[in-house]
């Protein structure tokens, strides 16, 4: 069995047990259960069910591993023989979920 959610403005494909990183969820602290309902899709053994563009009752029980961030993204402009040069970075921050049901 597995669901396609959405969380985060982005879009996965996850079965019961998988864990996964996704944007920071905020006002949730590490160790909680968060419930996830924009669910586009979720296919068992018997069926796929799609909604339009969400399905009605369908909910996805996941924890909240840890918050963390990802290797700084460094950003340079450079323009030849003018002495132009800008450099920027970046740390995106992430939540690490893991699924602990899907409901359909």
């Amino acid at each position: 069995m597995y669901a396609i959610l959405e969380i985060g403005g982005k879009q996965y494909k996850l079965s019961e047990g998988e864990s996964f990183k996704t944007e920071l969820v905020k006002g949730a602290k590490e160790g909680e259960q968060i419930v996830i309902d924009k669910i586009l899709a979720v296919k068992d053994d018997k069926d796929l069910k799609v909604g339009s563009p969400y399905l009605e009752g369908a909910k996805v029980k996941a924890t909240l591993l840890e918050n963390g961030r990802y290797k700084k993204v460094i950003t340079v402009k450079f323009r030849r023989r003018r002495g132009y040069r800008r450099v920027k970075n970046h740390r995106q921050w992430y939540s690490m979920l893991k699924v602990d049901k899907i409901e359909a």
